[in-house]
């Protein structure tokens, strides 16, 4: 079982910010929340700026470009959304860390180029595992410009 259902990872940045405090204030009660980037103390200060809500929020420090930071964190977690970009640059490790650990995963990403990459190489084994690869999740474009691929089955009871 993993203690965590949902990891923001680049919390400590602008749009990540914002995520956070939505999640503080929207998140349903009990939902298992953690914060992650690369910057404990920045961590630190993010969290104490939720309030209350998130006092609690286990702290990860991670990096897109140390996978065995990206291994733990998806390990632990049941879905990861990320806000770190550029994803072409960024995104593809933890994508991959996803597939291997089968945690789901969305981004915010309206890069085409690494879109069609996600899709290509992980679409399969997520619908395999039964895991939501989702890019684009909160693009400006529409679902039908976005390029957005959702790959999901219900898991086997």
């Amino acid at each position: 079982m993993r203690d965590l259902d949902l990891v923001l990872f680049g919390a400590t940045g602008f749009v990540g910010k914002l995520t956070a405090e939505y999640l503080a204030a929207a998140a349903p009660d009990g939902a298992r929340i953690g914060l992650a980037g690369r910057s404990q103390e920045r961590l630190e200060r993010v969290r104490e700026a939720l309030g209350a809500r998130a006092a609690d929020w286990p702290l990860i420090v991670a990096d897109s470009e140390d996978s065995a930071t990206l291994a733990e964190l998806t390990a632990r977690t049941t879905a990861v959304a990320t806000t770190v970009g550029p994803y072409r640059r960024y995104g593809m490790p933890l994508v991959e860390a996803c597939a291997a650990a089968g945690t789901h995963y969305a981004d915010l990403t309206g890069e085409t180029l690494f879109m069609r990459e996600t899709i290509q190489r992980f679409d399969a084994p997520a619908k395999e595992r039964a895991r939501a690869s989702s890019t684009a999740a909160a693009s400006t474009r529409s679902p039908r410009t976005s390029g957005s691929s959702s790959s999901t089955r219900r898991p086997a009871s």
